[in-house]
C-alpha cells in the first residue's frame, strides 16, 4: 500500500470503511485500520468523503436503538403494572377471605341471648293450673324414635309467640325422656316462669344450670335466680345473682340490677 497512491491496494481495509465509522469492528481490527489511515491516503479520503452518510446512519442508528429501548422501558412498565395489578388483586382477595373468615367466627361465637323475661306479678297473686302434657302415647313414642330436635324447636316457637302453655306441654316429656337435655329443661323453666309458676320453674332451671356451660350456664343461672327471688327464696336468689357477678360474663348487669331490687324491695320484677 502506498503512502501517496490514489487508491487502496488492500481490499480487507477497504471492506472496513463502513464498519469502522459505524463502530462494528472489534478493537484489534480498529487499532489495525487506524494504523492504515496513517499509510493511506486513500483510505483517509474516502473516510471522510463518507462522513455526511456516516452521520446519518449513525443518527438513524441511534434513533432506532433509542426507539428500542423506549419500547422495552414501555414494555417492562406493562409488566410491572400488571404485576402490580395481580399482586393487589391477590392480596384483596386474601384480606376478603380474611374478614369473611372474622365475620363468620364472631358471629359463631355471638352468644345467644334468650328473649326477655317481661313483667311477672307476684308469687301471691292467683296463678293458672299447670298445663299437662298433651302429647299422646304415640307422639311420645315418635320422640323416642326420631328425637327431639323438632319438638324443642316447636316449643321455642310457641315460647316466642306467648304460648308458654303449649311450650310447657311440648317440653315436659323431652325433660322425662331425656333428662341430660340443658336446653329443654331451661326452656321448660323459662316457660313456667313466664306462667308465674316460679316455683315449678326452679327444678328445671336447676338442671340446666348443671348440665350446661358458658353462656348458656349464665343465662340458666340468672333465669333460676328470678325464679328464686319469685317463689320468696331471697337468700337463693341473691347468692346466684352474686355468683353470676362475680363471673363478669354477659348477665352480669342484669344481675347487678335485679340484686339491687331484691335488696331494695325483697322481689324482682
Amino acid at each position: 500500500m502506498s503512502a501517496s497512491g490514489r487508491k487502496c491496494t488492500d481490499p480487507r481495509f477497504r471492506r472496513w470503511l463502513a464498519p469502522y465509522e459505524l463502530g462494528l469492528l472489534e478493537e484489534g481490527e480498529r487499532e489495525a485500520f487506524r494504523n492504515h489511515l496513517l499509510q493511506c491516503d486513500f483510505c483517509h479520503a474516502e473516510l471522510y468523503a463518507m462522513e455526511p452518510i456516516m452521520d446519518l446512519l449513525r443518527a438513524k442508528r441511534e434513533a432506532a436503538l433509542a426507539s428500542r429501548r423506549r419500547a422495552f422501558l414501555f414494555r417492562m412498565r406493562v409488566a410491572l403494572f400488571a404485576e402490580r395489578g395481580r399482586a393487589i388483586r391477590w392480596v384483596a382477595s386474601i384480606l376478603m377471605a380474611v374478614s369473611a373468615g372474622l365475620a363468620a367466627f364472631f358471629w359463631l361465637r355471638a352468644p345467644e341471648k334468650p328473649p326477655e323475661v317481661p313483667h311477672i306479678a307476684s308469687p301471691k297473686q292467683a296463678s293458672p293450673s299447670a298445663p299437662r302434657s298433651s302429647l299422646s302415647a304415640e307422639e311420645i313414642a315418635r320422640l323416642r324414635s326420631a328425637g327431639t330436635r323438632e319438638a324443642i324447636d316447636r316449643a321455642r316457637s310457641a315460647y316466642e309467640k306467648g304460648d308458654f302453655v303449649r311450650a310447657v306441654e311440648l317440653l315436659m316429656p323431652i325433660a322425662r325422656l331425656e333428662p341430660e337435655n340443658a336446653e329443654a329443661h331451661f326452656w321448660l323453666g323459662a316457660s313456667w316462669l313466664q306462667l308465674n309458676r316460679p316455683q315449678e320453674a326452679i327444678a328445671p332451671l336447676r338442671r340446666a344450670v348443671q348440665l350446661s356451660l358458658g353462656v348458656e350456664q349464665e343465662r340458666g343461672r340468672y333465669y333460676l335466680a328470678l325464679a328464686y327471688a319469685r317463689a320468696g327464696y331471697r337468700d337463693e336468689a341473691i347468692r346466684e345473682l352474686e355468683t353470676l357477678i362475680a363471673e363478669n360474663g354477659l348477665y352480669r348487669a342484669e344481675a347487678e340490677q335485679a340484686k339491687r331490687q331484691l335488696l331494695r324491695s325483697g322481689t324482682v320484677k
